[in-house]
């Protein structure tokens, strides 16, 4: 983050939650990202974001790796949440992707385009439909896009899962065992913010504890469907993930098969 107001206040509701925060670090080189979102009737219209997306100076990259190199230690799984802001790099994620390709780490993404090569060897990466065609180069008038997408990645970055999330219509999981798609458990959609968020966390989660693909990603769209239903951006409770995952499994029960 940068040294301006914008990041104290990150720094101070991190310490209000009892959030540890000696991985932040403070760049003077540029500011902390700023979105500001203009809603209408419980509708995001528009997002304004002031920020700097350039490459992060390399001694404070390297600040940031040799951080990692000691909390992988000490860590189950680690989540790499891409946003393109000019932080996530080859160089950032050399470390954790040995560690994942030898099997001695869950290694979590929620890519962009621009730097998949980078996660060649992840435990699971998690692009949305859009993004998966980009990457595979998969026109999206394709009927089957997300199917040959998610083949292709599969393939091309050697991953063990590739969870292609397509909005309403629920995500697909590929992995070496075959592909299973997840209808949405959302009755609603009024805000998206999140979402994303949700899914990697959640589906981190899951594998952690030591559920396989499949039931992770199932209970990462549990997840999911609590948090696109409420506007703004929220946080799923365990408490919230368990009535969900509830009433989930009764809605699926009742359905004629």
């Amino acid at each position: 983050m940068g040294d301006d107001q914008a990041g104290r206040q990150v720094a101070e509701l991190l310490d209000d939650l009892d959030v540890r925060t000696e991985g932040i670090l403070v760049c003077k080189d540029r500011p902390t990202t700023v979105k500001t979102r203009v809603v209408a009737h419980g509708q995001q219209v528009v997002r304004v974001d002031r920020e700097s997306r350039g490459a992060v100076e390399r001694r404070d990259l390297n600040r940031l790796r040799l951080h990692l190199e000691r909390q992988v230690q000490e860590v189950d799984a680690v989540i790499v949440s891409d946003y393109a802001k000019g932080v996530i790099s080859g160089r950032l994620l050399e470390p954790l992707m040995a560690l994942a390709r030898a099997g001695r780490m869950i290694v979590t993404v929620d890519p962009k385009v621009a730097n998949i090569q980078h996660y060649a060897g992840a435990t699971v990466i998690t692009p949305n439909h859009l993004e998966a065609a980009e990457a595979a180069r998969v026109a999206i008038e394709d009927g089957d896009y997300v199917q040959k997408a998610g083949r292709q990645l599969l393939k091309k970055l050697e991953v063990q899962s590739v969870l292609v999330t397509q909005g309403e219509r629920g995500m697909t999981l590929f992995s070496q065992d075959g592909e299973t798609h997840i209808p949405t458990t959302a009755k609603q959609v009024y805000d998206v913010t999140g979402a994303g968020d949700t899914v990697i966390s959640t589906l981190t989660l899951g594998l952690v504890a030591g559920l396989d693909p499949v039931e992770a990603a199932v209970l990462a769209n549990f997840a999911a469907g609590v948090v696109v239903g409420e506007v703004g951006t929220s946080a799923v409770t365990a408490g919230r993930l368990i009535q969900a995952v509830e009433t989930g499994v009764r809605a699926l029960a009742e359905r004629p098969h």
